[in-house]
């Protein structure tokens, strides 16, 4: 029964273990190919840190961000967007602010944005081709802790060693495994056969004594 279940724990943790490493790649192939000057943008989600205090206290510096792309119609004042800055200081970069107002225009909407600890309005307005997504999680914990795994320092040693240890083990087990079931296979199949000689053979012998008998 135990070695059941761990053979099932070990497949199973197989199974996750490539999982994250496909999703690592994929994520990966993502940001490598996305133009410069884009944000990453996976099955409609973008993370961002942030790297200004604008927007504190509600989000910290080095909070880590999760942006969701949305139609603009659906945003309201109140909520907190991503978008490429029209401020010729930031020189495009992705910025996030609070909505304060919207309106329409010609040619879609046009929002205004302020950060919480900004005395003033953004001087540049927001438009609608300039919308990245509606900031839908935000984390100083994780934020902070994704700037001290992203240190090669702690990644290499902290993350990929282990992973790589754990790969590795669960390539070594998952092979100890399937050789395991090999040899069971084979080890049921021989004494299958051995039964079925068994069985013939005592079926030779009582059909010779039956013989046997008849003759007397």
């Amino acid at each position: 029964m135990w070695k059941k279940i761990r053979r099932v724990l070990v497949n199973l943790v197989s199974i996750v273990s490539v999982c994250l490493i496909i999703a690592s790649v994929l994520v990966l192939l993502k940001v490598i190919t996305t133009k410069q000057g884009e944000a990453p943008n996976i099955f409609g989600y973008s993370l961002f840190r942030v790297v200004t205090g604008s927007m504190e206290p509600e989000i910290p510096v080095d909070s880590l961000i999760i942006v969701k792309r949305v139609e603009a119609s659906t945003l309201q004042v109140g909520d907190v967007i991503s978008f490429y800055s029209r401020d010729p200081s930031l020189q495009g970069e992705v910025n996030t602010h609070r909505i304060v107002d919207k309106h329409e225009g010609e040619k879609g909407w046009i929002f205004t944005t302020k950060g919480d600890a900004n005395n003033v309005a953004d001087r540049y307005d927001t438009r609608e081709e300039d919308l990245l997504g509606k900031v839908v999680f935000s984390s100083g914990f994780i934020g902070k802790l994704v700037r001290l795994l992203s240190n090669p320092l702690v990644f290499f040693p902290f993350i990929i060693l282990p992973l790589a240890i754990l790969i590795l083990k669960n390539i070594i087990d998952s092979v100890k495994t399937a050789g395991a079931l090999v040899r069971e296979e084979e080890e049921a199949a021989v004494r299958e056969a051995i039964q079925a000689i068994r069985e013939k053979k005592e079926q030779e012998q009582k059909e010779q004594e039956q013989k046997e008998q008849e003759q007397k």
